[in-house]
């Protein structure tokens, strides 16, 4: 038991251990595991690098090592950039646009008293720790890499960049990106690390357009109890193609496949799109 290990975010990421990205991998169907695990690395997205660069914020990290936004006028392909380049190569570099962005969400969630409390100090915690446990029922080995963890381990704190952080617009990030699942799956492997289990996660959602709004929401019992539900059929099938060495697609056989419901007909035989009476 201990309070988690300070590690690389490569090393974490090398370590063979089961994270929630090879859940929702495993969640599409074996041949995406596949990929995940064995596949040649994919290259990063600017979307991707935006993202690494906002977490790089976070208390006890530091931004410099990791990010630097590249001067007002300077363009890469000009002699002057190209040395800008080489002098921080390695970084991800951040255009006019980006920088701006980040300068925005930064005030925003500065303004906003929960994220402001995280940003200046006052939860005393740290940021980046890597949790590990192993699955008594699968034998698998497990990981979660929280943003950030108070000390006395109450709560789990994750940031998030989005497009809505308003209530109904964030509900949709967090049952597409399977978030919900996240919230079960670091409490759940923070608790067999530890022996303690959060009290609760925590999501700070901080929006990367104007006006950058700062949601702030924390993850109900329900959602929680359906997260480690599919965290646990996705363990199970990830347990079953380990061992069998065999990563089936989508389907092995031929399926039917018809159209959505909202485009067939209801079954009183009427439908949404009413007739138009023309008069003249």
């Amino acid at each position: 038991m201990g309070f988690g290990t300070e590690m690389s975010n490569a090393d974490y990421h090398l370590h063979e251990a089961i994270s929630k990205s090879k859940l929702d991998a495993a969640r599409k169907g074996g041949r995406h595991l596949w990929d995940l695990l064995y596949g040649p690395p994919r290259e990063s997205t600017a979307a991707f690098d935006f993202g690494t660069a906002v977490h790089a914020l976070l208390p006890g990290e530091d931004f410099s090592k990791i990010a630097v936004c590249m001067p007002a006028g300077l363009k890469k392909t000009t002699k002057e950039g190209k040395a800008f380049l080489a002098e921080h190569e390695g970084k991800i570099v951040l255009n006019g646009s980006d920088s701006y962005a980040l300068e925005q969400m930064m005030a925003s969630m500065n303004q906003h008293p929960i994220s402001k409390a995280l940003f200046n100090g006052e939860l005393k915690g740290k940021s980046e720790l890597s949790f590990f446990c192993k699955d008594e029922d699968t034998g698998l080995s497990c990981k979660a890499r929280p943003d950030f963890i108070l000390d006395d381990l109450s709560l789990v704190v994750d940031l998030k960049t989005t497009l809505d952080a308003s209530p109904k617009g964030f509900q949709k990030s967090f049952a597409e990106y399977r978030y919900f699942v996240q919230a079960a799956w670091y409490l759940w492997v923070i608790e067999q690390s530890t022996g303690r289990r959060p009290e609760a996660f925590c999501f700070i959602a901080v929006e990367k357009k104007r006006p950058f709004g700062v949601g702030v929401y924390i993850a109900d019992q329900q959602s929680i109890d359906l997260g480690m539900q599919h965290a646990r059929e996705d363990l199970a099938k990830i347990a079953e193609w380990k061992a069998n060495n065999h990563y089936p697609g989508y389907s092995e056989r031929a399926e039917y496949i018809s159209l959505p419901k909202w485009m067939l007909p209801k079954e009183d035989a009427s439908s949404d799109v009413q007739p138009v009476t023309m008069s003249y």
